[in-house]
């Protein structure tokens, strides 16, 4: 009966649109993590379908919490150097936080959602003060915890509000106040949410309150949680209310030095996402953290902005001049030559360059089998969810196909709708292909494969969109001459993905 009230809930919730959704990227990004046959490039491929996902990445990748030795400008790059575990969880985390964050129909609600932001901040900051081993984890339960609150505030705001008079002055539990308004207890609508979004252990632990394998994540989230409300009017503030924040932070952490004031400024320095999503400076935190000092009214709400939300990411890749990012990669893949860079990377690297400089582009990189016989795709990135990378697939038997003509010739070249038949069945069953472009890759005089560029929108590719395609082939065609020269000829033909995987080490470049 309860698992029954508890669904009708949250089909409620959802029916009202304040229940986030796991957008396909984000779902297909957990999905690449847990495959073992899964690569860095597939992963890539994935962030870069999502250009607010591709932002966050690489801001937070070059956040002082990570402090990378030299600035990170590529998806490519940030993936190999935060790794699988913390790409999957930021961008779970994130996605249903912006989500949520956009549905917020009031300015006591957008509040919440930054206090829920800020409460994973201040998790992440506690659990790399304490040296826990995944505080990326703990970000994501300090940024979700509060999910569950947010879904009811948002969508019943009359009984929300009942059931948090009955908390703060009827000294109810969560879950007394939650039965008596929503015929309910609140870890029942927990236990709910955690199942649609099949969470990652530790976070159901924080959700639910209880003490799972790691008993300290829920200890860090909460104390970060306490901090966020007092931060954001939830809790008063005052030299009491500090110096107690301050007593049960420092038992926590072992740190008798722990001053709730200098965290909150450092982790918000530290986290660059906090200008992004909420449009606060150091100004802004600095008297934050001075009217919590004070203890009187709401900090959030001295604050000279209060634009909070309206990030920009949907922008971020209008905002991409091609002419000069192309310059970047192309110096990159240059210096990455030079340097004998893993292959691996080279090859993140190239599809990351062509999906970002040539507008809307589904992009294949191919590779001829041991025989010569077949050529077939390894890696896509594109805009779409369902197209896999073998599905680009032709016969070198087939040189009516321009594409073979051009890789028997070893010659870039384009195509256009209305023109001889390309022969790629698997391609035309799921895209409506209007225009192409193609350039072999070449090592040591031998021709390996093909990037295959495509468009479904009426543009046509440009000569110099074409000149870009044959610069970046030849950058990882000589990669691979560099590979040759320290193996055997029998690895120097790319068989599959599983030679692209993780555990390529990330690139000693100071440029990036």
């Amino acid at each position: 009966m309860t698992e029954r009230k508890v669904q009708l809930l949250i089909e409620e919730m959802r029916a009202n649109g304040n229940l986030p959704a796991i957008s396909e990227n984000v779902r297909d990004i957990c999905n690449i993590s847990r495959q073992s046959n899964s690569c860095a490039v597939d992963l890539a491929a994935i962030i870069m379908r999502d250009c607010g996902l591709t932002a966050t990445i690489l801001t937070t990748a070059n956040s002082t919490l990570y402090s990378p030795r030299f600035p990170i400008k590529t998806v490519s790059y940030a993936v190999t150097f935060l790794g699988f575990e913390k790409v999957c969880s930021l961008a779970l985390g994130l996605s249903l936080f912006k989500q949520t964050m956009e549905s917020a129909h009031n300015q006591k609600l957008v509040h919440l959602y930054a206090s829920s932001y800020f409460s994973g901040t201040f998790a992440m900051g506690l659990a790399r003060e304490f040296k826990h081993k995944n505080p990326e984890e703990i970000f994501v339960a300090g940024l979700l915890y509060r999910l569950p609150w947010i879904a009811l505030a948002n969508t019943f705001p009359k009984r929300f509000q009942n059931m948090e008079s009955l908390i703060h002055k009827g000294n109810l539990s969560y879950n007394e106040a939650c039965l008596k308004v929503f015929d309910v207890e609140y870890t029942d609508i927990c236990s709910g949410l955690v199942k649609v979004y099949n969470l990652p252990n530790n976070v159901s632990d924080v959700l639910l309150n209880r003490n799972g394998d790691d008993g300290m994540i829920n200890s860090l989230v909460h104390q970060a949680g306490h901090i966020a409300n007092m931060l954001f009017g939830d809790r008063l503030g005052g030299k009491d209310a500090i110096s107690e924040l301050n007593e049960a932070v420092r038992t926590l952490l072992h740190n008798e030095n722990f001053s709730a004031s200098d965290f909150i400024k450092d982790a918000c320095k530290k986290d660059h996402n906090i200008s992004r999503f909420f449009k606060l400076d150091k100004g802004d935190i600095d008297m934050m953290v001075n009217a919590l000092e004070w203890g009187k009214g709401n900090p959030a709400q001295i604050t000279s902005q209060s634009n909070f939300g309206q990030a920009c990411d949907e922008t971020v890749r209008s905002q991409e001049d091609p002419e000069q990012i192309i310059g970047h990669f192309l110096t990159e893949l240059m210096l990455w030559h030079k340097r004998d860079i893993d292959v691996n990377q080279m090859l993140m690297l190239a599809q990351e360059a062509i999906f970002r400089c040539m507008s809307s582009p589904e992009v294949f990189t191919a590779f001829l089998n041991n025989e010569k016989s077949r050529l077939t795709g390894r890696f896509y990135a594109g805009n779409r969810a369902d197209i896999k990378a073998e599905e680009f697939t032709i016969a070198v038997h087939d040189t009516d196909s321009p594409v073979i003509a051009a890789l028997t010739a070893g010659r870039s070249g384009r195509w256009f709708i209305g023109e001889e038949a390309l022969h790629l069945p698997g391609l035309k069953k799921h895209m409506n292909i209007k225009s192409a472009l193609f350039s072999p890759i070449t090592a040591a005089n031998q021709i390996i494969g093909m990037y295959f560029v495509a468009r479904t929108a009426n543009d046509l590719f440009t000569e110099k969109e074409q000149a870009w395609l044959e610069q970046i082939a030849d950058y990882v065609g000589k990669s691979f001459e560099n590979m040759r020269k320290r193996h055997a000829p029998s690895e120097y033909m790319p068989e599959g993905k599983e030679q692209a995987t993780e555990s390529s080490a990330p690139p000693e470049n100071p440029n990036l």
